[in-house]
């Protein structure tokens, strides 16, 4: 295969088409051979960067292909040129420049946009950011490198920077429809925000998954629920007006029953996004959020597994571990997290799948070392984000169920200073976390859980405050109602367990099957 070279009429149209099927069809290995024909033949060719970065290829072959295929482009450029010359006697210009003109101007960028793909399907998505961000920098209005800015920012969790980018996506070109999908989601996330306790407690993927951002400040709560449901009923409508024929448009409408709790709407446009194209691999993760929250794991297994074969991203690593634990397939959902941790070593998402796979296999699985193993995994996912609030909820709940209540209180009192240190101390965009996105919009979250635990201890007193403060923060925290009016019961000298187990269980499953 070394030696193989592309026929000499090849063009870079023909090489991009050959390596398009083979990906579609699984030839992994001939895609790649494909792909880097068509960078050796134009190194400006950027769909083949990115391809070649999706498919796995190494930053330094990709950019070794992009400086060879520079050099080649001087060196033809040149001989064309001495060649018209010839006749010219103001050729020796031209053969001065030979020794001097190496590479393109340009070649930096094109390096600096492999880094930027090469970086974000490694899941460094950290780095990533920091690439995209210096393009935009060079090319300030590309819609774009603006839209890979607000993606990898609503993956990490910055919802606003990530929402602005996305608007001024739409301001430059009104008719911009690739990647508008998820920004349908991200109005999604914002339209759930306010409902994060109720959410919190269900738990589940997808609920997880609206919990785990911020909304937006300094308005009114039912200004935001509104006010953002009608904007994703515009985008949906104004992305049908520009192409019915796409999926993104059908995603979007998807979203918006999703947000309407209407669950068969819902996927039935999902599965119309992925009748239109079945390479979708948003689409096929969405499908499976909303089965994973209609309580069918087996099911959302299916869409997961096929939005990771098409991209294997964190999210879609969460979503078949979510499925596995929810349908009690332990042993499948500790070797997908570790599948995970080997896509990306570094990323706190993908080393707390370990711990929550390990915390809730079956001790007869783990022989009596799952829990501290599961401690383990998720202490080292907070080393690394130190706000995260996946990881932190999770640990706290280990050490609850084994009475350890001081380290659960420790732990949520280091999370809600750890938020205020890092505002005072202005981190920077590329080295922000969730301590600042999440905690502090969500530090009501942390004191209703605070208050939990001190209800756990029997410190009544301080979980009576926590709740009062986790209320004064958001009127609407449904966690923090409930378990204040349990408190209450409590100190009255009312056993609540009781009545939960006469009323309040089923009404908190006809909840949380109402809510979506």
């Amino acid at each position: 295969e070394q030696q193989r070279q592309p026929h000499y009429y090849s063009t870079l149209e023909s090489l991009m088409l050959l390596g398009n099927l083979h990906t579609m069809s699984g030839r992994v290995s001939d895609a790649v051979t494909e792909y880097k024909f068509a960078l050796l033949k134009n190194p400006y060719a950027l769909e083949a960067v990115e391809r070649l970065a999706k498919l796995g290829c190494d930053e330094s072959t990709i950019l070794a292909l992009v400086d060879v295929g520079l050099k080649r482009m001087v060196k033809e450029q040149l001989a064309q040129r001495k060649k018209e010359s010839t006749e010219d006697k103001n050729a020796v210009c031209d053969s001065k420049d030979e020794g001097t003109t190496p590479v393109l101007p340009i070649g930096g960028t094109i390096r600096e946009y492999a880094l930027a793909h090469s970086t974000l399907h490694r899941n460094q998505i950290t780095s990533s950011l920091q690439h995209f961000t210096e393009l935009s920098s060079q090319f300030p209005h590309h819609p774009y490198l603006l839209l890979q800015k607000a993606h990898i920012q609503q993956e990490l969790g910055h919802i606003l920077a990530s929402e602005q980018n996305y608007q001024r996506v739409r301001a430059l070109d009104s008719h911009w429809m690739e990647g508008m999908d998820k920004y349908a989601h991200l109005l999604f996330q914002l339209r759930m925000s306010r409902k994060n306790a109720f959410m919190l407690q269900q738990g589940g993927f997808i609920h997880y998954q609206f919990s785990g951002h911020g909304g937006r400040d300094k308005m009114e709560n039912d200004s935001v629920t509104c006010g953002v449901e009608d904007e994703l009923g515009q985008l949906s409508a104004d992305l049908l007006d520009i192409d019915d024929k796409k999926p993104e448009p059908w995603v979007c409408l998807s979203l918006y029953h999703l947000a309407r709790d209407d669950h068969d709407k819902s996927i039935a446009f999902v599965d119309k996004a992925i009748s239109i194209n079945q390479q979708h691999s948003y689409a096929h993760y969405l499908r499976g959020s909303i089965l994973l929250a209609s309580q069918r794991p087996d099911h959302a297994v299916v869409s997961f597994f096929r939005a990771n074969d098409l991209q294997r991203d964190i999210p879609s690593y969460e979503g078949l571990v979510e499925s596995y634990l929810a349908a009690d397939k332990f042993k499948e959902a500790i070797c997908t997290a570790k599948e995970a941790i080997s896509s990306a070593p570094r990323d706190a998402r993908a080393i707390t799948l370990v711990g929550l796979a390990l915390s809730q296999a079956p001790a007869s699985q783990q022989n009596g070392e799952g829990k501290e193993r599961a401690k383990r995994a998720l202490k080292r996912a907070l080393a690394l984000d130190p706000g995260a609030p996946r990881p932190l909820f999770a640990l706290v709940d280990l050490h609850a169920s084994e009475g350890n209540f001081e380290n659960c209180i420790k732990l949520l009192r280091d999370a809600m200073e750890g938020g205020k240190n890092d505002m005072s101390d202005s981190a920077s965009p590329g080295s922000s976390s969730h301590t600042v996105t999440w905690n502090k919009e969500h530090g009501d979250v942390i004191q209703a859980k605070l208050a939990e635990i001190h209800t756990l201890s029997e410190n009544y007193t301080d979980a009576l405050e926590c709740y009062h403060v986790a209320i004064s923060m958001n009127p609407q925290n449904g966690l923090a109602i409930q378990g204040l009016e349990r408190l209450e019961k409590i100190m009255r000298g009312v056993d609540p367990d009781e009545e939960m187990d006469e009323d309040g269980e089923i009404e908190d499953e006809d909840g949380g099957q109402e809510y979506y």
